[in-house]
């Protein structure tokens, strides 16, 4: 419950259009709902402060999205893997063939 959601003492029914007197019970009751709702929103305020913990949990994410990016594709980056180290073994073989033939 938010603190807009809560009845205040002026939306207590009225006599003689006089607000209702409230009994020690309902203002007890009353304080104790705006407390809680007071404490969530310090939190959530306070949690959007918390720019470390905010941006540790940015860096996290991304860290989970790039190993689940890398887990999808590991055979096509394993293929791509070994085919740059053929081209590239392709290459100092033929350069050494050719500085013996020299």
């Amino acid at each position: 419950m938010t603190a807009h959601d809560m009845p205040t003492h002026n939306d207590m029914p009225t006599h003689n259009g006089q607000p209702k007197p409230m009994s020690v019970a309902e203002l007890s009751g009353e304080i104790a709902q705006t407390r809680q709702a007071l404490g969530e929103t310090v939190r959530a305020l306070a949690a959007k402060a918390d720019v470390k913990s905010r941006a540790g949990d940015f860096v996290q994410e991304t860290r989970e999205r790039a190993s689940d990016s890398v887990r999808a594709h590991w055979t096509q980056l394993t293929a791509i893997g070994i085919g740059v180290l053929a081209a590239v073994g392709a290459v100092l073989i033929w350069r050494n063939r050719e500085a013996v033939n020299s």
